[in-house]
């Protein structure tokens, strides 16, 4: 038998879940929610259905779920409750489900991942910010699906200019919360330099003196994750950064760049 569904092959996966959701009680809904979301959210929620395979699903559940997840069981449960679903709506003629199971494997590849996957340092503001957009982020997923919806009312796709903008705001909004995701998983609060006395740490602020010019500038060093010129948060990686690191009033440093060398005098450095 093909793994392709037959009459509702058009349907995407953003709509089956809001449907499957809108089917829900509110404590199912409450329980099932986060981990057929975050499903959804892995394969893309402009993904047809008719695009699943057995070969994909296992994929997800080789690699997203791991014995040692305390939620396993309950993720596991949710999963194969939405593939059972698909299949007697007749979106796909097979039912997934078969397909999501814990394997005791798993544990292994988790290890050697992780090993693959470095500490991101961040300041703690960083990491908040993060967390907020992301929560902001997943907020606006139920509007963006609804505006492709009401586009796809239009049935001239050829020329669908509403459409075109609501496919390339969710794809938008997914890569981000995927980058964030990836991010927050890494992330490592520092200590924000209330253990470095008078030297500049990560989390510092430092105020300087252009010496060519006796321009006072003053800089937050951050993670290059946080770095945002409009607001004086320059990355430690950043040749101005890089330099600051660790310096404390009185040193003078000097910085290349594309025009020559500027040199600096640190007047002070707050690590509150």
């Amino acid at each position: 038998m093909s793994d392709q569904p037959g009459a509702s092959a058009s349907i995407t996966l953003g709509e089956a879940l809001e449907e499957y959701l809108g089917t829900l009680s509110p404590e199912a809904h409450n329980n099932a929610s986060p981990f057929v979301r975050r499903y959804v959210e892995h394969a893309g929620h402009e993904t047809a259905v008719a695009a699943l395979t057995g070969a994909r699903v296992e994929s997800y559940a080789e690699s997203q779920i791991q014995l040692s997840d305390p939620a396993a069981p309950q993720r596991v449960a949710a999963l194969k409750a939405w593939f059972q679903y698909l299949k007697k709506r007749s979106y796909v003629e097979k039912n997934y489900g078969v397909h999501i199971r814990l394997r005791r494997s798993a544990g292994r590849a988790t290890v050697a991942h992780a090993v693959n996957e470095a500490p991101i340092e961040m300041t703690a503001e960083g990491i908040t910010n993060l967390q907020h957009e992301l929560d902001r982020l997943e907020g606006d997923v139920p509007d963006l699906v609804k505006a492709i919806s009401l586009a796809r009312e239009d049935k001239d796709f050829r020329e669908n200019a509403p459409l075109e903008a609501a496919r390339e705001a969710l794809a938008f909004n997914e890569t981000r919360r995927r980058e964030i995701n990836a991010t927050l998983r890494r992330a490592v609060a520092v200590d924000e330099g209330k253990s470095a006395g008078d030297r500049s740490t990560i989390g510092s602020t430092v105020q300087v003196t252009r010496l060519d010019n006796e321009r006072d500038i003053e800089y937050k060093l951050v993670s290059a994750r946080e770095a945002n010129a409009a607001d004086r948060k320059i990355s430690v990686e950043s040749p101005v950064g890089k330099e600051l690191l660790g310096r404390r009033p009185g040193d003078e440093v000097s910085v290349s760049v594309p025009a020559g060398v500027i040199q600096f005098r640190v007047t002070g450095v707050s690590n509150s």
